[in-house]
This record gives C-alpha cells, sequence and structure tokens, in this order.
C-alpha cells in the first residue's frame, strides 16, 4: 500500500499545472410539447421510429449514414456516421414502448458531453375527431443545465415535431424515405 501511495505521490508531483475544477450547480426541468399530425397513430409512431434521417435533423456528424431508432425495449436511439464503421454517437436507450402509444428515450441526446440526465416520454393518441394523432413529448432534464438550456432542449423538440416529423409525415414522405422528401424541397 506505501508503494502506491509513492506512485500516486510521484505522479502528482509531475502534474506541472493543477487542472481547473468548476462546480456546477445540478437543477431539474420538466416541459413537453405537443403537435397535432395529420395521420393514424400507428403511421405516425412508425415513421416516428426505425431509420430517422429523413426527418431527423440534428446530429454530430454533418451527413450521418444512419439515424435510427430501434422501437424496441433495449433498443437504441444511434447516430452511424460513416456506412459499415464503428464510429458513431449512442443518442438514447429505448426504455419503454408500448407500440403505438408510447416510447421513452434515456439519454443525452445532443447534450452528450455533459452530466445530463434526460429522459424523453412520447405518448401518441388519437385525437377526438379520429382524423389526426396528437403527439406529446414530455422532457425530464436534470444535472448540468439551467433554465436557458431546459428551454433550448424544448424548443429543439418543438422542432423535431412540429417542423420536421409533422411535415414528412403529412406530405406522404415516410412511404418513400428513399425519394426526396417535397416537404423540405427548397
Amino acid at each position: 500500500m506505501t508503494s502506491l501511495l509513492a506512485v500516486l505521490a510521484i505522479g502528482l508531483a509531475a502534474v506541472q499545472e493543477p487542472a481547473e475544477v468548476r462546480a456546477f450547480e445540478p437543477q431539474g426541468f420538466v416541459t413537453s410539447v405537443t403537435v397535432e399530425i395529420a395521420a393514424p397513430v400507428a403511421e405516425v409512431f412508425d415513421a416516428a421510429t426505425g431509420d430517422v434521417t429523413g426527418w431527423w435533423d440534428h446530429s454530430f456528424s454533418e451527413n450521418p449514414a444512419e439515424m435510427v431508432i430501434e422501437p424496441r425495449f433495449g433498443g437504441r436511439f444511434y447516430e452511424r456516421f460513416e456506412p459499415g464503421s464503428g464510429n458513431g454517437s449512442l443518442h438514447a436507450r429505448v426504455i419503454f414502448v408500448n407500440a403505438p402509444n408510447q416510447l421513452r428515450l434515456h439519454g443525452p441526446l445532443g447534450l452528450s458531453g455533459r452530466a445530463v440526465d434526460l429522459v424523453s416520454s412520447w405518448q401518441l393518441e388519437e385525437t377526438a375527431e379520429g382524423e389526426a394523432t396528437r403527439f406529446t413529448v414530455e422532457l425530464h432534464m436534470a444535472g448540468e443545465i439551467d433554465a436557458e438550456l431546459a428551454g433550448i432542449v424544448r424548443n429543439v423538440w418543438q422542432h423535431f415535431i412540429g417542423a420536421r416529423l409533422k411535415p414528412y409525415v403529412e406530405a406522404g414522405c415516410h412511404l418513400a424515405p428513399e425519394a426526396p422528401c417535397s416537404a423540405f424541397a427548397g
């Protein structure tokens, strides 16, 4: 034990400049986003999971080879940087699924590199008129996050569901995902 302490002391003495240590105040926030999409629940769920590269537009790679949400318990939401490569990012894990009505992701998503615990719970239900799907994302965030960043996360989810998934589905792009999506042309 003494020799281990001596080795650690020598290693610490060799460090020329002490590393900066900054404290942060952990905080927690809850928010939600609800968007109506003119399509049946099962169709919206299928478009929102599996290969999501057609509508999900935030990634670590400029042009990711894959963006996939595996809609099963224990599934992954991952980004593969190049085809067949082991390089990529695990955005979240699927911790709950009751297809086609519920999905829950646990992971940092775009906040990778921060001490953040983020749970994104999806609820898809038919509207009272039966002509659309009410898609609600509830976000529970804790850790290295402040009110401003929590607001940004909420706005990004509003963008994903309201400005990307909704027009993607309503334009029928999910039916031909290999073709250019007319909802995003121009």
